[in-house]
C-alpha cells in the first residue's frame, strides 16, 4: 500500500510528525486533532499501513508513533535508529510505570527515571545482567518464561532491599523483553491492615454492627450473632426499627424510636456511649446489651453509616438487679456484708467489705469464697455453721486475704436469708487484726508525741529566742564598732536561728497532726482550696500563676489539715514552676470507694527515682540557695492525708511537670 494516495484526513495526522522527530503517543496526537481517540488509533494504523508512519507499544495499553527519516534510504541508519530511541527514551520517561528493557540474554538496555526509583539502580546498570542483583526467584522465573513462550507475564513480587511490593508486567519481544514495574506496597499495607481488621472483626469478644444511613443493617460479625441469636442474614434482613427486636429500656418499657442509638446519632452527629437496653432473641429469651455508637462520614461529610459494638451484659445485668434489692441496707453498714448462692459464691457484697480484701466488688461477683478466706473455711466451719440453732447469729474468726502476702482477721457472723431451702447465705464480717495491739500503741505513740511537743514548745524554743535576741543586742549596742565580716556574721547566725525557729514550728505541728488535729466532719473541697489560695494570694500574684479547680467533692476529714496540704502543695507546684508563668490544675475522680485528688502543674518535673524522698522529714531535692522551706512541708502533708486513712504520691518526669495524687474518703463514712 506503499504507493497509495493518502486522504486529507491522513494528511492532517501526518502533518503533525516531523520527518525524524520525536515519537508521539496516541493520546497527544487525539488531543492535537480533537478526535477520540478510537478514530485517532484508526488513522494512525493506515499511516502505518502506508508506510508513512512507525509505531511501537508502550506499557500494557499505551503506543507511541513516529515519521521515519526521509533521506532516501529504506532503512534508518543506527545513528538515526539511536536518535529514535532517545526520543522513545523521553516518552518512558513520561510514563508513570517504571519501565526498562532487557536484551534476549536479560541484560540492560534502558531504564527510565522511575525505574531507576523504584529499583535504586541508575544509568550505570546498562549493559549489565539483571541477574546480578537482588532478584528474586520469582522475578527470574518468570523473565525465563517470557523469553520461552513469548507470552506477557504479569505477577506480583516483593523486594527485600527495597522493602516494596512490585506489580510486574513482562513483554517478549524478538530482540529481548520490556519491563514494567508499579509500586504497589501502599495497596499491599491497605490489604494487610483490611484483613488484620476483618480478622479482629471476626474474632471480637465484642458484638459489631453496621446500620446504613437509611437504617437498614449492612453487616453483623460471629459475636453478634451469638449475641441476638440470629445468623448474620437473618441479622441483615431486620431494619434498627423492626418489631422482631423487641426492643426495651432498663425498665423494661418498650423503648421509643428517638430514644435508640441509632435515631440519635443520626441526628446529632455524634456517637452513643454505655446505651442500655434489653432486645429479644428469636427464642424469646430477652437479652440486655450495652451499645457504643460512631457515625462514619463520606467524602461529602454526610453520614454513610453507623458501627456498633454490642456487649452483653445480661448475667451483670441481672446480678445488679438483685444488688439493688438490698442496696438500702447492706450500704449503710461499716461493716462488711456480703450474700453467698449455694455454690458458695459472692452473689452480693458492699463497699466495706470490698475494702477488706483485695477484689473490687466487681470481680468478686461470682468468686468462690476460697479466693477471699482460707482454704479452712469451706468444711468444718460449713458444718458447724448449719448445725447452729437458728435463733442465734453464730460467730466465727477467719482470716481472710487482704493483698499479696497480706491477711487480716474478721469476725464473721452468719446466717441463712431462706431456712428452709438454705441457698443463700448472709455474712457480716468486722476487722478485729492486732485491735487491742493497735490500741495499746496508739496510747503509747500519743503519749510519747505529747512529750515530745511540750519539749520542742518550751525547752528548745526558749533557748533559741535568747540566742536571737542577744545577737540582735549584740548589733544594735556594738554596730558601730564591728567590721563588715562581723555584721555578716551576725546576719548568719540570726537568719540560722530564724530558720531553726522555722523547724521546730514545723515539726512542732508534725508531732500534732494526729493529737491536735479537729475532729472529722463533712468538709468541702471547694471552700478548702479556696482558702488555700487566699493564704498564697501574694506568692499566686508574684508569680502571675494561674490555679484551674474542677467541682471536687465533699469529703470527711479535717478542715484545717486539709487546707495545709493545699498550701504545701499549691506552693511547691508555683515554685518549682520554671521560667514560664505557672498554671496549675486541680480535679477529683472517685477510685473505688474513696476520692482521688490530683494537682497537676506544668514545672520542671522530678527524677522518678527520687519521688519517694520528697514525703521523707528534711529530705529536699533542693539546696537552700535554690528555695526556701524546711524541708518538712511534704512529709507532713503525707502524715495528714495518713491520718485521714488515704495515701499520697506523686508521678513526674523531669521537664514534663508533675502530678501530686492523694486519696480522701467520701464525706459518708463519718455517718
Amino acid at each position: 500500500m506503499t504507493g497509495s494516495s493518502l486522504t486529507d484526513a491522513l494528511r492532517e495526522t501526518l502533518v503533525l510528525f516531523e520527518a525524524g522527530g520525536a515519537p508521539l503517543t496516541t493520546a497527544e496526537v487525539a488531543e492535537q486533532l480533537d478526535l477520540g481517540r478510537q478514530s485517532t488509533y484508526e488513522r494512525l494504523e493506515r499511516l502505518v499501513d502506508h508506510d508513512r508512519l512507525e509505531t511501537k507499544t508502550v506499557g500494557a495499553n499505551g503506543r507511541v508513533w513516529w515519521q521515519p527519516s526521509t533521506n532516501g534510504h529504506a532503512f534508518t541508519t543506527g545513528r538515526q535508529r539511536n536518535a529514535i530511541d532517545s526520543d522513545l527514551g523521553e516518552v518512558f520517561d513520561r510514563i508513570s510505570d517504571g519501565f526498562y528493557a532487557l536484551d534476549d540474554e536479560l541484560r540492560f538496555r534502558y531504564l527510565n527515571d522511575r525505574a531507576a526509583d523504584l529499583l535504586g539502580l541508575d544509568e550505570a546498570v546498562i549493559g549489565t545482567d539483571i541477574r546480578n542483583g537482588n532478584l528474586t526467584k520469582t522475578f527470574e522465573n518468570a523473565l525465563y518464561d517470557a523469553l520461552e513462550t513469548q507470552a506477557p507475564v504479569t505477577f506480583e513480587d516483593h523486594h527485600s532491599p527495597w522493602e516494596k511490593w512490585l506489580q510486574i508486567v513482562i513483554y517478549p519481544s524478538e530482540s529481548g523483553l520490556s519491563v514494567y514495574s508499579r509500586d504497589i506496597t501502599e495497596r499491599k499495607r491497605r490489604e494487610r491492615e483490611l484483613a488484620r481488621y476483618e480478622t479482629i472483626v471476626e474474632t471480637s469478644p465484642i458484638g459489631i454492627t453496621i446500620v446504613g444511613s437509611d437504617g437498614e443493617m449492612q453487616f453483623a460479625n460471629d459475636r453478634a450473632e451469638e449475641i441476638y441469636g440470629r445468623s448474620k442474614d437473618e441479622i441483615n434482613d431486620l431494619s434498627f426499627d423492626d418489631p422482631n427486636w423487641s426492643e426495651v429500656d432498663v425498665d423494661g418499657e418498650p423503648l421509643p424510636d428517638d430514644e435508640k442509638p441509632f435515631l440519635q446519632i443520626m441526628e446529632r452527629g455524634e456517637p452513643v456511649l454505655d446505651h442500655l437496653s434489653g432486645v429479644s432473641r428469636p427464642d424469646g429469651e430477652r437479652v440486655w446489651i450495652s451499645v457504643n455508637g460512631a457515625p462514619v462520614y463520606d467524602d461529602c461529610e454526610e453520614i454513610d453509616s453507623v458501627v456498633f459494638s454490642i456487649e452483653d451484659i445480661t448475667d451483670r445485668f441481672e446480678r445488679e438487679r438483685k444488688l439493688e434489692q438490698y442496696e438500702t441496707v447492706v450500704e449503710t453498714a461499716h461493716d462488711g456484708i456480703y450474700v453467698l448462692d449455694e455454690e458458695r459464691q459472692f452473689e452480693l457484697v458492699n463497699e466495706s467489705f470490698a475494702d477488706l480484701t483485695s477484689f473490687s466488688r466487681t470481680a468478686l461477683l461470682g468468686q468462690h469464697v476460697s479466693a477471699v478466706f482460707d482454704g479452712e473455711f469451706a468444711s468444718p466451719e460449713a458444718e458447724q455453721w448449719e448445725s447452729e440453732a437458728t435463733d442465734e447469729l453464730p460467730l466465727f474468726e477467719e482470716t481472710i486475704t487482704a493483698g499479696p502476702n497480706e491477711t487480716q482477721t474478721v469476725e464473721n457472723r452468719f446466717v441463712f436469708l431462706d431456712e428452709d431451702s438454705q441457698e443463700q447465705q448472709i455474712g457480716v464480717t468486722r476487722d478485729v487484726t492486732q485491735r487491742e495491739e493497735y490500741r495499746q500503741q496508739l496510747v503509747e505513740s500519743n503519749e510519747r508525741l505529747s512529750q515530745f511537743a511540750y519539749a520542742v514548745s518550751h525547752d528548745l524554743q526558749e533557748p533559741l529566742r535568747m540566742v536571737t535576741s542577744y545577737l540582735q543586742l549584740l548589733e544594735r549596742r556594738y554596730g558601730d564598732d564591728l567590721d563588715e565580716d562581723a555584721d555578716e556574721f551576725i546576719d548568719y547566725a540570726v537568719d540560722g536561728a530564724e530558720r531553726m525557729r522555722e523547724m521546730i514550728d514545723d515539726l512542732l505541728e508534725y508531732s500534732r497532726v494526729g493529737t491536735q488535729g479537729d475532729p472529722f466532719e463533712p468538709v468541702e473541697l471547694n471552700e478548702v482550696i479556696n482558702d488555700a489560695c487566699t493564704d498564697l494570694q501574694l506568692q499566686i500574684e508574684n508569680s502571675d500563676a494561674h490555679i484551674e479547680s474542677g467541682s471536687l467533692p465533699q469529703v470527711s476529714g479535717d478542715k484545717g489539715q486539709l487546707c495545709r496540704v493545699f498550701q504545701n502543695v499549691l506552693s511547691n507546684a508555683i515554685e518549682y514552676s520554671g521560667d514560664d508563668p505557672p498554671r496549675i490544675a486541680v480535679s477529683a475522680e472517685r477510685d473505688g470507694s474513696k476520692w482521688r485528688i490530683s494537682v497537676r502543674d506544668e514545672g520542671i518535673g522530678i527524677d522518678p527515682e527520687k519521688t519517694d524522698r520528697i514525703f521523707e522529714v528534711f529530705q529536699r531535692l533542693h539546696s537552700r540557695d535554690e528555695s526556701e522551706g524546711t524541708g518538712i512541708g511534704l512529709a507532713l502533708c503525707r502524715r495528714i492525708i495518713e491520718r485521714h486513712d488515704g495515701e499520697i504520691w506523686v508521678e513526674s518526669e523531669p521537664g514534663e511537670g508533675s502530678t501530686f495524687s492523694f486519696m480522701l474518703s467520701p464525706a459518708h463514712d463519718t455517718e
